[in-house]
């Protein structure tokens, strides 16, 4: 089989997106015999998944020329699937061609955010979606949703697709990383995440310079892993961010990350703070449950599909929540989890085999 995947989250680093078709891609394709797996991008793969380029089943096509996503997914996208005699087509960016594919065609559905959170999307964006979703589902022979929330959002949207949605949890590995000594300032709590209003980073430094106000003499800070996004958080909040005087405050903002600064990042903070409006799942969770971080995240639906009783929820909008679970964590006797993180249940070999049994049945 000629399998054609969109993989366009591969061009931008390691995001939610891209990391969930990494780790999948890394377990199907080693042990698929006969198949031929042709990666269709508009941009370049990141350098950080040349891995996947190794596999000698792996055919790249990338085009020259870096095409508009929307150009690319509808107009030259169908071309190249044709011309190459693509068998079967899986969309990772929650879109499909307008026009639907004469082969079986599959997509990941991350979250319906032009529909429930559309004030958290870019103008551009969220018009994208909300032309091109209505198609997408429709034309979807299967749709692989990252959560029960997501598949609810759809059903809710389009009873029709019902069926058509399966429920995909992505997995979770230990990471392997390399520590640099005394790089991160101890103690600190931490928060991944692009700097976009979804993510509601914004809020959450305001409530950690309130609880520095309110507990001078406490040591901690506030680290944060992500990238420059948009809106007033791309702009003013990422300046605020790389002055120095962010550091006077305890504020550490420590721009695109690779793996080792991720994993070292996790291992040593003492507590995980995950502040966004909302999530199509939430990956960071599961990365820092595994290396038995307590959480405190939003109370929004997807987050109790993954976190236990151990773990604390705080209205995303609450500037003075997220101040108060400052204080608390600041005092956590047991910063550990208890229960232990069942990581059996979270395994990218169960998400790899989900979609597997889908694609190739």
């Amino acid at each position: 089989m000629k399998l054609g995947i969109d993989v366009r989250p591969l061009a931008y680093g390691i995001t939610g997106n891209s990391r969930y078709l990494a780790e999948v891609l890394r377990i199907i394709i080693p042990k698929s015999k006969g198949n031929r797996f042709y990666f269709f991008s508009n941009k370049p793969i990141h350098p950080v998944f040349k891995d996947l380029l190794e596999f000698e089943s792996v055919v790249p096509v990338i085009e020259s020329k870096p095409w508009p996503g929307p150009l690319y997914l509808n107009w030259i996208l169908p071309k190249r699937l044709k011309a190459l005699s693509i068998d079967t087509f899986w969309g990772t960016l929650q879109m499909l061609p307008f026009r639907k594919l004469d082969i079986p065609s599959f997509v990941n559905y991350h979250d319906l955010n032009f529909v429930s959170a559309p004030e958290t999307m870019a103008k551009w964006n969220y018009y994208q979606h909300k032309f091109l979703s209505p198609r997408t589902i429709k034309n979807a022979d299967r749709i692989f949703c990252l959560s029960k929330n997501t598949k609810n959002e759809i059903s809710a949207f389009d009873p029709k697709a019902t069926d058509k949605c399966l429920v995909v949890y992505p997995g979770v590995i230990r990471r392997k990383f390399k520590k640099e000594k005394n790089f991160f300032p101890k103690p600190f709590f931490l928060t991944i995440g692009t700097l976009e209003p979804r993510k509601n980073i914004k809020l959450l430094t305001e409530a950690f310079s309130d609880f520095k106000q309110q507990n001078p003499k406490d040591k901690h800070s506030l680290v944060i892993l992500g990238r420059k996004g948009w809106g007033e958080e791309g702009d003013k909040l990422y300046a605020e961010l790389t002055r120095p005087e962010a550091k006077d405050k305890g504020i550490y903002f420590f721009e695109n990350p690779n793996d080792d600064l991720l994993g070292q990042g996790i291992e040593e903070c003492e507590v995980f703070f995950f502040p966004s409006h909302h999530e199509g799942f939430g990956l960071p969770l599961l990365e820092a449950m595994i290396e038995d971080k307590r959480c405190v995240a939003s109370q929004i639906p997807v987050f109790e599909e993954i976190l236990s009783p151990c773990d604390r929820y705080v209205p995303s909008s609450s500037r003075k929540g997220w101040a108060d679970a400052f204080a608390e964590a600041a005092k956590f006797k047991t910063k550990t989890r208890k229960p232990p993180f069942p990581e059996k249940e979270w395994s990218w070999v169960r998400t790899a085999k989900q979609i597997e049994e889908v694609i190739f049945p």
